[in-house]
């Protein structure tokens, strides 16, 4: 295991599995652990500074979110990109964030318009700077913001927890040609019409927004077809995706 983490810091009161895990999962997120990459316990605890409670607590929230495999007496592996996951993440997305987006619209004030400008800007600025995973970060920032107006914060959470596999997927599009600005202009006709009370219309952006995770996969079993399993599962992304599922 090349990729190296940093000792986890004490202070902010977060629990050391939960740091153990936000850790954990960012790496897979983001390839620096790659698919098939062994979890050494030893090595990751020393390089963390925990025990191996925290970690074993970690692990099977990871495991739970599908992104690791745990062999009894076999280790720790970090599984390829499971197509069948990243649908039922989709599926999720689509059920909650088109709730959370409507409910977003019906109570967008004023009060609210300074940070999605603030999270514009620093998507913008990310953007320029090519920084994939500053841009992702973002990416999520806004979405739970939405979640956030529309009076539900725990939803995101729900989110989250269930769009593991879907989260990898997506950070593998960014550098794919012109996503960046792509999210951009996108999220920017989503704020503009949550800032117009225009429900009917957010959702609509919500969900054209959304169901590109279906050329995203193509993109990336084309860049890197070894990252991804049961790939025969796309066809029934794109059955979901027609029947506005």
């Amino acid at each position: 295991m090349q990729f190296e983490f940093r000792p986890i810091e004490a202070g902010d009161g977060q629990p050391k599995a939960a740091k153990t895990y936000s850790e954990l999962r960012d790496a897979i997120i983001t390839m620096k652990l790659q698919p098939g990459v062994a979890l050494q316990e030893r090595e990751i605890c020393a390089q963390l500074a925990i025990s191996r409670t925290p970690m074993r607590e970690a692990v099977l929230r990871l495991a739970q979110e599908g992104l690791v495999n745990v062999i009894p007496s076999g280790g720790t592996f970090v599984n390829k990109i499971s197509v069948r996951d990243v649908i039922e993440g989709q599926i999720v997305r689509d059920a909650l964030e088109l709730r959370m987006v409507r409910l977003a619209a019906r109570n967008f004030d004023s009060t609210h318009e300074r940070a999605f400008d603030l999270l514009m800007f620093r998507q913008q600025e990310a953007g320029k700077r090519r920084d994939a995973d500053e841009a992702f970060t973002i990416d999520n920032e806004f979405h739970r913001q939405i979640c956030a107006v529309a009076g539900f914060p725990n939803i995101w959470q729900t989110i989250h927890a269930a769009t593991g596999q879907l989260d990898r997927l997506r950070r593998q599009a960014f550098p794919k040609e012109g996503f960046f600005d792509e999210v951009v202009e996108e999220h920017a006709a989503i704020q503009k019409a949550l800032a117009a009370h225009d429900e009917a219309e957010a959702v609509r952006l919500m969900k054209a927004h959304l169901n590109g995770i279906a050329q995203v996969l193509r993109f990336v079993m084309a860049s890197d077809p070894g990252i991804v399993s049961d790939e025969q599962e796309l066809a029934l992304l794109d059955v979901m995706i027609a029947a506005g599922a």
